[in-house]
């Protein structure tokens, strides 16, 4: 029991795919393209990787509806009874009102404070405009790296569905077993001196960087899952910026995007994966 909800934990990991487990228990069936327009999906790719890898937790209707399946509805259950996601964007939210409050309380304090000292005669009026300056200079410099690392609105989630949060590709390794395809993809890895944080069978996600942006830059996310047929190997890459563990952002072939969040890195470490699979092909 504990490895199936372990997987099931896997599974939901994703907030689109808990989107959709709850958007089903809500709505009871909804269609491809309603479902797509309750979660306001903009990529059909996007959508049918996460409708492929919730698989047997939902099932389709004679008329063509998805619904829950019996063990979709555990998922449903699970969602439900452990909210722990819910309870740590609420406490993100909370995190970030108290953030606002002190890095404006502290300023303005400092500013009342000097301005009393000058009044008094105790300060002259270059040091009250070097105060003043470098007051602005800190509420410019708070606003523009809360805009920068702040989770996207419901608005810029819309906004965002042209530039999705992950840079996500399927490459197609014809002619090779899944075996070859693994060892070239631990090749790509040595290489680049990625850190595996997941493995299992078919899966691996790794970081390049320190964990929440402690670093000089951002830390590099990576995920790549295996799928074999009778033809080759479905290879599915994702690859991400994480922003002090609050936001998400996709890699840029430009030297720097976002706030000037540098993330040309990577695109070239992904983009190095991509070309060794597409030569590994037959």
């Amino acid at each position: 029991m504990s490895d199936g909800i372990g997987s099931l934990n896997k599974i939901l990991k994703d907030e689109t795919r808990r989107k959709i487990i709850l958007a089903l228990t809500d709505r009871e069936r909804l269609s491809y393209t309603e479902l797509m327009e309750t979660l306001q999906i903009g990529s059909t790719g996007t959508f049918n990787y996460h409708l492929k890898v919730l698989g047997d937790l939902l099932e389709k209707t004679d008329s063509g509806q998805y619904i829950l399946s019996e063990k979709g509805k555990l998922a449903s259950q699970f969602l439900t009874e452990f909210p722990e996601r819910n309870d740590a964007l609420e406490t993100k939210k909370v995190w970030w009102r108290r953030f606002w409050i002190v890095a404006v309380l502290l300023p303005t304090l400092l500013l009342l404070i000097v301005l009393y000292l000058y009044f008094s005669d105790y300060l002259d009026t270059y040091r009250v405009m070097q105060t003043t300056v470098g007051f602005i200079s800190a509420m410019i410099f708070t606003y523009f790296f809360y805009r920068m690392i702040r989770p996207n609105s419901k608005k810029q989630k819309i906004q965002s569905q042209k530039e999705q949060d992950r840079t996500i590709k399927d490459v197609f390794v014809s002619g090779r077993r899944a075996e070859e395809v693994k060892e070239e993809i631990q090749n790509w890895v040595r290489e680049e001196g990625i850190i595996i944080e997941v493995e299992r069978e078919g899966f691996i996600r790794g970081r390049l960087g320190i964990p929440s942006g402690l670093g000089l830059t951002a830390p590099k996310y990576f995920e790549v899952s295996l799928k074999s047929d009778q033809n080759g190997v479905m290879v599915h890459t994702e690859g991400w910026i994480s922003l002090y563990d609050v936001s998400e952002k996709s890699f840029s072939d430009e030297i720097l995007a976002v706030g000037n969040i540098p993330r040309k890195k990577g695109w070239k470490v992904i983009n190095h994966l991509w070309q060794k699979l597409r030569a590994l092909s037959k």
